[in-house]
C-alpha cells in the first residue's frame, strides 16, 4: 500500500538559532550574574562585627569561621557565618558569565579577544568561590586573577567593537577599572579603602554585562524582522 508523502522538516538556520538564543537567554543570564553582588547584600547582614563597605573586601564574605587574619581591624575577630552562601554565589555567577559569553560570542563587545576575558572572567569566579581567603591567600590572589583583570579588560577592548557613545564610555570604563584594579593590587595607595576600590573594579564589569546583553538583545531582535 503506498504511503502519503510527508512534509519535509524545515530545520532552523544556524543564525535564527543564535539570534533566538541571543534573544531569550542572553539578558536572564545577565542578571542571574549579578548574584554575587546580591550575596554579599545578604551575606554582610550576618557578618560579625558591623560589616564595612569601605574597608571589608569582598573576599571577607567568603572566610568561613572567625579570624583576626583577615579583617583591615587589626587584633578584631571577624566572623562572616554566611560564607558558603558567598562562595556559592561566586561560583554560580562565575558559571552563569561562562554561559553568557558563550551565547554573545557573536555579539558586539564579545566577539574574539573581549569574549575570550569574559570566559576567563568567569573561570576567575568559579575558582574563588572554590578557594576562599582563609584556604590559601596566595592561590586566592591567584585564582580571582582573572576576574578581577579580565572584565576591565573585556571592556576596554571589546569598546572598540562599537561606535558613537558606548564606545567611548566604555573605553573610560574600561580604562579607570583597570588603572584603580593595578593600584589596588600593587601598591599600598588605597589601604583603608580596600572595600570600595575592589567594588569600583569588580561591579562596573557585571553592570557592563548586562548592558551588552540589553543591547545584543535589541539588535538580534531588529535583524529577525
Amino acid at each position: 500500500m503506498p504511503t502519503a508523502p510527508t512534509s519535509p522538516t524545515i530545520e532552523p538556520s544556524a543564525g535564527e538559532s543564535e539570534r533566538w538564543r541571543v534573544q531569550h537567554l542572553a539578558v536572564p543570564l545577565a542578571v542571574l550574574q549579578l548574584a554575587t553582588i546580591v550575596a554579599e547584600i545578604v551575606t554582610s547582614f550576618a557578618f560579625r562585627p558591623g560589616y564595612d563597605w569601605v574597608t571589608n573586601t569582598i573576599s571577607e564574605l567568603g572566610v568561613g569561621g572567625c579570624t583576626t587574619e583577615f579583617d583591615p581591624r587589626k587584633g578584631v575577630e571577624a566572623c562572616s557565618p554566611l560564607a558558603d552562601l558567598m562562595n556559592g554565589a561566586m561560583i554560580f555567577s562565575g558559571v552563569c558569565l561562562i554561559l553568557l559569553a558563550l551565547v554573545l560570542r557573536g555579539s558586539r563587545g564579545f566577539e574574539r579577544l573581549p569574549g575570550l576575558l569574559w570566559l576567563g572572567a568567569g573561570v576567575g569566579s568559579i575558582a574563588t568561590g572554590c578557594v576562599s581567603l582563609d584556604t590559601s591567600p596566595v592561590l586566592h590572589q591567584i585564582v580571582s586573577m582573572p576576574l578581577f583583570f579580565g572584565g576591565p579588560l573585556a571592556i576596554l577592548i571589546g569598546a572598540g567593537q562599537f561606535d558613537g557613545a558606548i564606545r567611548r564610555i566604555g573605553a573610560a570604563l574600561g580604562g579607570i577599572t583597570l588603572i584603580l584594579g593595578i593600584i589596588f593590587s600593587t601598591t599600598d595607595w588605597v589601604y583603608g579603602f580596600g572595600g570600595i576600590v575592589e567594588r569600583l573594579v569588580i561591579w562596573p564589569a557585571l553592570g557592563w554585562v548586562l548592558v551588552l546583553a540589553v543591547r545584543a538583545r535589541r539588535d538580534a531582535a531588529a535583524g529577525a524582522s
